[in-house]
C-alpha cells in the first residue's frame, strides 16, 4: 500500500515537474514573439518614405513655378529633381517595392516614374525652355503628387488595421503570459509543498529511527541494569532464607532478626526499584499530571524528613527554612514530596553514615529553592553533564547500588511542576542539589 502511494506520489511530481517547464518555455517563447513584433515597425518607416517622396515631388512642382517665374536657378531645380527620383527610387526597390505593390500602388508610381524621367531634358532645361512641356511636367508631378498621397493614406489605413490587429495579438499574447506565469506558481507552490513535505517526512523519520536507537539503547541498558539490581538482592534473600532454613533451631533470637532485617531492607529497596521503574514509565508516556494546591512548606518538609528517617532511622537530617519564606507554596505535594524525597535517599546514600544531611528552603524573587546539602563522595567534573541522563551513574558511585534513574525523573517532575533541579557539587566534598519552584 505505502509502495503504491509512493509511486503515485514520484507520478504526480514529474509530472507537475514537466507541466511546470512546458508552461514556463511557452510563457517565454510567447514573451520572445511579443517582443519581436513589437520590433516591427515598416509601416511607419514606409510612410515616412512616401511623405518624403509627396514632399519632394511639391518642391520640385514649386522650385519649376518659381524658375520659370525668374526666382529660382537652374541647380536648385536638378537638385529637387535628384532628390525626388531617390526618393522613388527608394519605394521602388526590395521591401518597399512589396510594400508598394501590396498597396496596389506600385505600377501607377512606376509610370509616373517613366513619365517623370520622359521629361527630364524639359526639367534640366536641356530641350529649352518650352511652354507646353513646362505644363506636361506640372501634369505628371500633380498626377505623381496624387498617386503618392493615395498611397500615404492606404499605408496609414493598412498601419491602423496592422496596428489594431498587433495590439489584438499583444493583449492574447499578455493574457497568455499573465495565465503561464499563474499556473508556474501555483505549480512552484506545489512542488514547494511536496518537497517541504517530503523534507519534513525524512527528518521525522530520520528522527524516529534514531529516537528507536536510543530507546532500544536505553532498555538494553535498563534490561542489563535492573537484572543486576534484581539479582543483588534477591541473592541476599536467598542466603538469608537458606540459611534459616538449614540452622533455623541452632540460631539465636538475634541472628534470626539479624536475616529478617537484612531481608526487609532488600525487600524495601527492591520495591523502591520497582516503584522507580514505574514513575520512569509513566513519564515516559505522559501519564503523570500536576494537582496543585496550597501547601504548608513546613509539614511538607517534616513529612518528607519523617519518610526517609523511617528508612533510615539511624541518620540525621536537618531543616532549616529561612524567614522570608511564605508558609504556603501551591504546588502539587505528592510530586514534590518524591523529588526531595530522591534527593534525600541520594545524599543519604554517598555520604558518610556520621554525617548529617540538611534539608533547606529559601526565598529569592518569585521562587522558592528548596536545597538538600550533603557531604558525600561527590559527582567528578567531568560527568556532571550527563548527572541527569537516565540509567547514568557516575564513577565515584560504584560500589553501591542504584539504578541511576531517580535523578532523572526528579529532573522531569521538576520540569513538570514548572520548575528546574540545579546542583553544584565538588568530587570528595559532597554536593548541593535544589529544587526551585515557582511561588505563584
Amino acid at each position: 500500500m505505502k509502495r503504491r502511494h509512493d509511486v503515485i506520489a514520484y507520478a504526480v511530481s514529474g509530472i507537475a515537474i514537466l507541466a511546470f517547464a512546458v508552461v514556463l518555455v511557452f510563457a517565454l517563447w510567447r514573451l520572445l514573439e511579443t517582443e519581436s513584433e513589437m520590433r516591427r515597425n515598416e509601416g511607419d518607416n514606409m510612410l515616412w518614405a512616401i511623405s518624403q517622396a509627396q514632399t519632394a515631388t511639391l518642391l520640385l512642382d514649386a522650385t519649376l513655378a518659381r524658375r520659370a517665374g525668374g526666382l529660382e536657378e537652374g541647380s536648385e531645380v536638378e537638385r529637387r529633381y535628384n532628390v525626388l527620383l531617390s526618393r522613388l527610387n527608394l519605394l521602388s526597390q526590395g521591401p518597399q517595392a512589396r510594400y508598394m505593390a501590396d498597396l496596389g500602388f506600385a505600377a501607377p508610381l512606376a509610370e509616373d516614374a517613366r513619365a517623370l524621367r520622359s521629361l527630364e531634358d524639359v526639367i534640366l532645361e536641356k530641350a529649352g525652355l518650352l511652354e507646353a512641356p513646362a505644363t506636361e511636367v506640372h501634369f505628371v508631378l500633380d498626377e505623381l503628387e496624387r498617386d503618392l498621397g493615395r498611397a500615404a493614406n492606404e499605408s496609414m489605413v493598412a498601419h491602423w488595421d496592422r496596428t489594431g490587429a498587433r495590439l489584438d495579438r499583444q493583449r492574447e499574447a499578455i493574457l497568455q503570459v499573465i495565465v503561464s506565469i499563474l499556473a508556474i506558481l501555483a505549480l512552484g507552490v506545489f512542488l514547494s509543498v511536496t518537497m517541504l513535505r517530503a523534507l519534513a517526512q525524512r527528518e521525522h523519520m530520520r528522527r524516529t529511527l534514531v529516537r528507536e536507537q536510543e530507546v532500544a539503547e536505553i532498555y538494553r541498558s535498563f534490561v542489563a541494569l535492573v537484572s543486576h539490581q534484581f539479582r543483588t538482592p534477591l541473592a541476599v534473600i536467598d542466603s538469608s532464607m537458606q540459611r534459616l532454613q538449614r540452622q533455623g533451631d541452632g540460631l539465636s533470637r538475634e541472628d534470626i532478626q539479624e536475616r529478617a532485617r537484612r531481608t526487609r531492607t532488600e525487600v524495601q529497596g527492591l520495591a523502591r526499584l520497582v516503584d522507580t521503574t514505574l514513575d520512569a514509565i509513566r513519564l515516559e508516556g505522559g501519564g503523570i499530571s500536576v494537582e496543585a494546591h496550597d501547601c504548608e512548606i513546613a509539614q511538607l518538609l517534616e513529612r518528607v524528613r519523617e519518610r526517609q528517617l523511617a528508612v533510615t532511622p539511624e541518620r540525621s537530617i536537618t531543616l532549616s527554612i529561612a524567614d522570608e519564606v511564605p508558609p504556603y507554596i501551591r504546588t502539587d505535594p505528592l510530586l514534590v514530596e518524591q523529588i526531595l524525597g530522591n534527593l534525600l535517599s541520594n545524599a543519604l546514600k554517598y555520604s558518610p553514615e556520621s554525617e548529617s544531611v540538611s534539608l533547606n528552603v529559601r526565598a529569592e524573587g518569585h521562587r522558592i529553592l528548596f536545597s538538600v546539602v550533603d557531604s558525600g563522595i561527590g559527582i567528578p567534573q567531568d560527568e556532571q553533564n550527563r548527572l541527569f541522563s537516565r540509567f547514568f551513574r557516575a564513577t565515584s558511585a560504584a560500589g553501591t547500588r542504584g539504578a541511576g534513574i531517580g535523578l532523572s525523573i526528579s529532573h522531569q517532575l521538576a520540569g513538570v511542576l514548572g520548575g528546574e533541579l540545579s546542583f553544584e557539587s565538588h568530587s570528595g566534598l559532597g554536593s548541593s542539589f535544589t529544587l526551585a519552584l515557582p511561588n505563584s
